[in-house]
C-alpha cells in the first residue's frame, strides 16, 4: 500500500467479488456497508441477475463479469482476463472473494495481477461428507492449492473449518458462525396477525403449518417433504406445507403433489417478501437440503424462535440439536420427516419449548456480532500488511 497509503487523497478500494449479485445482495451487503464506512469505496463483481439492481442501489459500483457456475464454461475464461484487467487497474487494498467458481477465478487473476490481502468466504466446499467421489478428486486439490493464495480462509461450517486446519493457508484460517442474522428484526413480532395470514391462505386454525423457504431445485429436495405431507393426509394429521421460492423444478413438484392428490395441502408460494410474516404464521419451518454450508433461513428461524426440521447435513446439524430445539432427520426419508412433524402437531407445548430453545441459540449468530467480528478479520489483516510493508522499507 505504501504510497497509495500516503496519499490522503486517493481512497482505500476494496472489491466484493461472487459468481452473481444475488450472492452479494443476500448476504453481503452489511460488510460491504462496514467497509464504506471505514473509508473505503467498494466495488462489486458478478455476473448479471435481478439482484444485481439491490448492490448497486446501495450505492456500489457494479462490474459485470461473465463468471459461470459451469466450471468449463468459455466465459470463465473470458471473466479470468477480465478480472486480472480490473485488478491490475485498481490495485485494489482489499479483495473479499465468494462461490467457487469466482473465487478461484479470482484468486488466480490476483496472483497474476501481483495482488495480496485475498479473502475467501467458503460457503460450503464441494467436498464434504457424502458428496461423490468426482467432487473430491476435482474441488479437494483445487482448493487445497488455492489457499496458498490466500490470506485469510473464512469458513461457516464445523465440517468446513476441521477439513481446511490442514490446508497450507497463506495467511489465517477462520471459523465465522455464518453471515448473521437480524435477530432483532426477526423476533416474533405481536403486531403480526397469524391467524388472518392463515385465513388468507386458506388454512383452518387448526393444521399444522410448516414452512420450506428456499429455491426449488434439486438439492433443497422439497419433494421428501411432500411426501410426508401425503403420509400425514393418510393418517388424518391435518398438516399444510407451504413452499416459498422459485426454481427449476417447480413444474416436477406440481406433477408431484397431483399424483399423490396433495394439492390443497402443498402451496406453492412463489417469490415472497413477507418471510418474517409467514415464520410467524408456521409451526414448524423445514429445510431437507442434500447439501449446506450454513444456510441463513435456519439462522432465521432460530431468531423467529421456531422448531426446526432438517436433513442431517453439514451446516444444518451446527444449527439444530436433535430433541432440542427440532428434528436432524435423513435424507430422503419421508417417513421420519412425517414422524417428526405428526409430534409436533400431537404436542403443541413441545412446539413451544422447541422455539424457545431455537430463540435460545440465535444469539450466536447475531449480525452484530458477526459484523464485529469481520471488522476485526479486516482490521487484522490490513495491520499485518502495513507492518510487512514498514519492515520491507527499514530493510531498504
Amino acid at each position: 500500500m505504501g504510497k497509495r497509503q500516503a496519499s490522503q487523497q486517493v481512497p482505500r478500494k476494496a472489491a466484493y467479488v461472487a459468481t452473481v449479485y444475488s450472492h452479494l445482495a443476500a448476504f453481503h451487503l452489511p460488510f460491504m456497508e462496514d467497509l464504506r464506512h471505514e473509508g473505503f469505496e467498494v466495488h462489486a463483481y458478478g455476473s448479471p441477475d435481478p439482484r444485481r439492481e439491490k448492490v448497486s442501489s446501495g450505492g456500489f459500483e457494479c462490474r459485470d463479469i461473465p463468471f459461470s457456475r459451469r466450471p468449463l464454461s468459455w466465459g470463465n475464461v473470458r471473466a479470468l482476463f477480465q478480472m486480472i484487467r480490473w485488478l491490475r487497474r485498481e490495485k485494489y487494498d482489499l479483495i473479499h472473494v465468494h462461490t467457487p467458481n469466482a473465487s478461484l477465478i479470482t484468486r488466480i487473476a490476483a496472483c497474476l495481477a501481483g495482488c495480496r490481502r485475498v479473502v475467501y468466504t467458503a460457503h460450503g466446499f464441494h467436498f464434504h461428507t457424502g458428496a461423490s467421489r468426482l467432487a473430491w478428486l476435482i474441488y479437494y486439490p483445487l482448493e487445497r492449492f488455492m489457499s496458498r493464495f490466500t490470506d485469510s480462509l473464512i469458513t461457516i461450517n464445523q465440517e468446513d473449518y476441521d477439513r481446511a486446519s490442514s490446508f497450507p493457508v497463506r495467511g489465517q484460517l477462520i471459523y465465522l458462525p455464518g453471515v448473521g442474522v437480524d435477530v432483532n428484526e426477526l423476533s416474533p413480532n405481536p403486531d403480526v396477525n397469524s391467524e388472518e395470514l392463515r385465513r388468507g391462505l386458506g388454512i383452518s386454525s387448526a393444521a399444522l403449518i410448516v414452512l420450506c423457504v428456499a429455491e426449488l431445485n434439486r438439492n433443497k429436495n422439497q419433494q421428501q417433504l411432500i411426501h410426508a405431507v401425503h403420509r400425514l393426509a393418510e393418517r388424518g394429521v391435518p398438516a399444510n406445507l407451504l413452499l416459498a421460492g422459485v426454481g427449476t423444478e417447480e413444474e416436477s413438484l406440481i406433477k408431484l403433489c397431483q399424483q399423490l392428490g396433495v394439492e390443497e395441502q402443498v402451496k406453492f408460494l412463489g417469490y415472497r417478501q413477507d418471510i418474517q410474516e409467514l415464520m410467524q404464521a408456521a409451526d414448524v419451518l423445514a429445510l431437507v437440503s442434500r447439501r449446506e454450508g450454513l444456510p441463513k433461513v435456519l439462522l432465521e428461524g432460530l431468531a423467529a424462535e421456531k422448531p426446526i426440521l432438517a436433513t442431517d447435513v453439514r451446516g444444518s446439524r451446527d444449527l439444530v440439536i436433535h430433541g432440542d430445539n427440532g428434528y436432524v432427520i435423513p435424507v430422503d426419508d419421508a417417513e421420519a420427516a412425517a414422524a417428526a412433524l405428526q409430534e409436533l402437531y400431537e404436542d403443541p407445548q413441545l412446539r413451544w419449548r422447541m422455539g424457545e430453545r431455537s430463540g435460545k441459540m440465535a444469539s450466536r449468530y447475531d449480525l452484530k456480532l458477526i459484523r464485529s467480528m469481520m471488522r476485526e478479520m479486516y482490521g487484522g489483516l490490513l495491520a499485518e500488511d502495513r507492518t510487512r510493508e514498514r519492515g520491507a522499507a527499514h530493510s531498504r
